[in-house]
């Protein structure tokens, strides 16, 4: 049995082919060029021809890296994060880091006795540190790349590189050049700084011993002798390096051939129905806002249809006029589409204080309106005690009462407690659906499911408690389709997300995502408000005692929730996704990471800007994930 393992890199392309002892018959190596098809294409020729083989010959290929997705003959991709740590652990099974410096991204990898992936960490945003900025600096020294390691252990540590931006960092060069500072000090200068990088990156998911470094620039002993001062250790290199990720692949591909487990999910997406693109709007008056503690009953009341508004990816440039670039994706697109009149069809906007970064969206806003619409925040307390309870019960009677003066109108208790029934309704209905979904009940997917939740935070209440009937309706017929009970279960949680397609991401590598905590999901139909005769206090206490956000003083407290939620429904991990500048999530992340890892639960961090462009970015991390979880 002969199996095959492809690694396309931005640089470099590599093969490796593996017979059924695990012994290596044969490896290549290449430039990628311009064209990873192509490059995928000659170095499987190359293969062939050395050996003498045909292609019907070899049993299995697994592709990885950068262009795994450009190889048609290959029976399965797989992440380098997984390969790398694969390969590693076939040359050295004492492994238990990984240090990966390629061509355009860089890695640092936890791993078992096994070679089973237990954390990582990945920069793959920028080319700091990594072959392509190596190959920059040499070019501009005018010397040969290879030369770079021998120079710098000839050099002093006289010279400094403050930025590791490629661009920056060859301006720097330049300068020193024009200084006279020497060649090696230059060289030894640049190797102190990308070590400094990627030591801390590795500590990140802890450094221990033995430490093995692959990649082409593994063949830099100048890098290798400045990660090793780094990290106080000694780094292992295997013979070739560069092969690390491809004889992973290859030895994946063996194990895959021998067991040859096949899923046909085709099976089971027959049978799904989609139901992405629902549409469950009416004529009614819009009211517009942000935040999953508005309360909408009161709006409601009041003759207005609520709607969150939605920061799906498009255009935000408009932004640059209103706020500053330190704020998240979601208020920068939702600035722009306020700048270009895209967002005129409400009647009034309802903000909260929910971060700093919404508060400046309130005035730019108001400024913008000059008091010809209504606009108002609600100061939303951060606690949940009773005195909290009180003071934002009082809020929401202030609210209901600026909204009488404003439009002219009388909004009685009556009308509030027949507003809270109706979303009432909706949320008990809702919430029977997911529990029957979360128990694997019914056929959809996590997708599927977020996307209608998504829909239906929109919904006119009457409409959507029929939609849900109908849904409810098709559970029997759902009832036959097979789980694959082989698939990882995730959790996802954190900040707003308005790109259902991270879940698609996600899903497409593997799993199944059973269970949400988003506002912009299941959270918005948690837990019922009373009806009282005191409509405003019964409101107050719903909102500030729902699952809580992190915008929450009750941080712990939430954690716990969670830890516990993923333990009782046999959860296999958990998603944290972050929108960049989410101040609060983001300052949420360490207790996160540090409770997770006390109770042996998976985690993976997605901190993500723009949601379209942060598929491609995000892709390698869930898929190195799902793998970390099924090996």
């Amino acid at each position: 049995m002969l199996t095959l393992g492809i690694d396309i890199g931005s640089l470099s392309t590599d093969a490796v082919l593996l017979n059924d002892k695990k012994e290596i018959v044969s490896y290549e190596v290449i430039a990628t060029g311009a064209s990873s098809k192509k490059a995928c294409d000659k170095i499987y020729n190359q293969i062939l021809q050395v050996t003498k083989l045909e292609a019907q010959d070899i049993d299995y290929v697994v592709a990885t890296g950068y262009g795994r997705i450009k190889v048609p003959f290959a029976d399965e991709v797989v992440t380098e994060i997984t390969c790398h740590a694969r390969g590693a652990n076939y040359c050295f099974p004492g492994a238990r880091t990984v240090i990966d410096i390629g061509g355009q991204d860089s890695k640092a990898i936890s791993l078992d006795a096994k070679g089973n992936v237990l954390d990582f960490s990945m920069n793959d945003k920028c080319a700091a540190g990594t072959g392509r900025f190596l190959e920059v600096m040499a070019r501009t020294l005018e010397i040969d790349l290879d030369d770079m390691g021998e120079l710098s252990l000839k050099g002093t540590d006289s010279v400094s590189i403050s930025s590791l931006c490629t661009v920056f960092a060859e301006s720097e060069v330049v300068s020193l050049i024009g200084a006279d500072h020497k060649t090696e000090n230059i060289c030894k200068g640049l190797h102190v700084s990308i070590a400094k990088r990627v030591s801390a990156q590795a500590k990140r998911v802890g450094v221990e011993e033995e430490v093995i470094m692959t990649g082409g620039v593994a063949k830099n002993i100048g890098v290798v002798r400045e990660l090793e001062k780094k990290l106080s250790c000694s780094i292992k290199i295997p013979d070739e390096p560069q092969i690390a990720g491809a004889l992973g692949a290859a030895l994946i591909a063996l194990e895959n051939a021998l067991s040859r487990k096949t899923v046909d999910k085709k099976a089971v997406e027959g049978k799904m129905v989609s139901i992405a693109d629902v549409k469950l709007d009416d004529e009614r008056p819009k009211m517009g806002y942000f935040c999953t503690y508005t309360p909408v009953e009161i709006i409601r009341a009041a003759g207005f249809h609520p709607v969150r508004i939605k920061g799906e990816a498009g255009d935000n440039s408009s932004h640059d006029e209103l706020l500053c670039n330190n704020i998240c994706s979601y208020i920068k697109t939702i600035s722009g589409k306020k700048a270009s009149g895209a967002l005129d069809q409400f009647e009034g906007v309802v903000f909260t204080n929910s971060c700093d970064g919404m508060r400046r969206l309130y005035d730019a806003w108001t400024r913008i309106d000059n008091g010809r619409k209504f606009n108002y925040i609600l100061d939303i307390p951060k606690n949940s005690d009773e005195a909290s309870v009180l003071y934002f019960a009082e809020l929401i009677k202030a609210f209901k009462e600026r909204l009488e003066n404003f439009y002219k109108l009388k909004i009685n208790i009556e009308d509030i407690n027949r507003s809270i029934s109706l979303y009432n309704e909706v949320r008990e209905r809702v919430t029977l659906f997911l529990h029957k979904q979360w128990n694997g009940y019914v056929g959809y997917s996590g997708y599927e499911i977020y996307s209608l939740l998504k829909a239906g935070i929109n919904a006119v209440p009457e409409k959507f408690n029929d939609y849900v009937g109908y849904l409810s309706s098709l559970m029997k017929k759902m009832g036959d389709v097979p789980e694959n009970t082989s698939q990882p279960k995730l959790l996802i949680w954190g900040s707003i997300l308005e790109n259902e397609e991270i879940i698609k991401v996600i899903e497409d590598a593997g799993a199944r995502v059973v269970l949400d905590d988003l506002c912009t999901g299941s959270r918005f139909f948690d837990k019922k408000v009373e009806i009282t005769d005191n409509p405003y206090r019964s409101i107050s206490e719903r909102y500030l005692r729902k699952s809580p956000c992190s915008r929450m003083v009750n941080v712990f407290e939430r954690i716990r929730n969670t830890i516990s939620l993923i333990e009782k429904s046999a959860i296999n991990g958990a998603v944290y996704h972050t929108l960049k500048f989410c101040d609060h999530s983001l300052y949420d992340y360490p207790l996160i990471k540090q409770e997770f890892t006390k109770s042996n639960i998976p985690l993976l961090h997605l901190n993500c800007d723009d949601g379209s462009k942060s598929e491609g970015q995000v892709k390698t991390r869930v898929e190195a994930f799902i793998e970390q979880l099924t090996t």
